[in-house]
């Protein structure tokens, strides 16, 4: 009930900064051995497009010692969002991005991983109504349709992870009784990663919540720690992060609990983030840039 009453006061309070400010999604990366310590990610290089347009849904991807982010772009030309790919060096440069995949139908969330020697995506396609497997066959640029793993579905930022023999798809899905991709969690797990007979997890949904369960980047570990991040749209869409420890995962079983939050602290003109990956010492995230409104 607070939450519901506090998130009627918070879009109250975003229409009207609405009114005085301008918005934009952009970047932010580095290296770092641990993000989680004290303001560590204050000190990020910013990646924002040309004309204030949405770079955002970021993934790292890493290549014969090449640093790639992979992300979704939209601008004044395409009518959807679609995806795009830029290559970052360690003095904070990148190269120009470049679209990888635009179809008649919104991407978003290019969830990019390695699967023996092999690189896949799985990206955002609910208007599709599927969740879809794509194959790299040129890295990074070209890409072509493996299968597609579930149909006549309505799931959002699905994000997979491999543990003790198993694939999970971790994902929020919008259905009769569910009207917002934020507030169910489910899973669906396979020994095969090209399966197309998903098994719905026992416990579905594994988790419940207003507005703070929606996947917000890969599972990562750190400080020994098994991470999944998570969204939380209290304050507005993409207002901040939460960092849940998951304690469980089997077929069976699956618990996790709410470890530490991620709330834009880090530049005054920032008002939200929802997406953090962490892979070996780089991290990449995005961030909501605010700006007044010229009068």
């Amino acid at each position: 009930m607070m939450r519901t009453i506090l998130k009627k006061w918070y879009k109250f309070q975003q229409d009207h900064r609405s009114k005085k400010f301008d918005s934009h999604w952009y970047i932010r990366f580095g290296w770092q051995k641990n993000p989680l310590e004290e303001n560590q990610l204050n000190n990020l290089f910013e990646i924002h497009s040309p004309k204030k347009f949405t770079f955002a849904d970021c993934f790292y991807a890493e290549e014969n010692n090449r640093h790639f982010i992979f992300f979704e772009e939209v601008d004044d030309q395409h009518p959807v969002g679609f995806l795009s790919v830029t290559e970052v060096f360690k003095d904070g440069h990148h190269t120009e991005p470049q679209p990888i995949l635009k179809l008649d139908y919104h991407l978003s969330y290019p969830c990019i991983f390695k699967h023996e020697n092999t690189w896949y995506m799985i990206p955002e396609t609910s208007r599709n109504k599927t969740i879809e497997l794509w194959e790299c066959t040129d890295f990074p640029l070209h890409w072509k349709l493996n299968r597609v793993l579930v149909d006549n579905i309505q799931a959002a930022d699905t994000t997979p992870y491999f543990h003790d023999g198993y694939w999970y798809l971790f994902t929020t899905l919008k259905h009769k009784n569910c009207k917002k991709y934020g507030n169910e969690l489910h899973i669906f797990y396979s020994q095969d990663l090209f399966s197309s007979s998903w098994t719905a997890h026992p416990q579905n949904p594994v988790k419940k919540s207003l507005l703070q369960v929606r996947p917000a980047g890969h599972l990562c570990h750190i400080d020994g720690q098994l991470i999944r991040p998570s969204q939380d749209s209290l304050k507005r869409y993409g207002g901040s992060l939460d960092l849940n420890i998951v304690s469980t995962l089997s077929p069976t079983q699956y618990a996790e609990k709410f470890f530490k939050k991620l709330d834009s602290e880090w530049h005054p003109e920032d008002n939200g983030c929802h997406t953090f990956n962490f892979n070996g010492n780089f991290v990449v995230m995005d961030a909501i840039r605010e700006t007044p409104l010229k009068k």
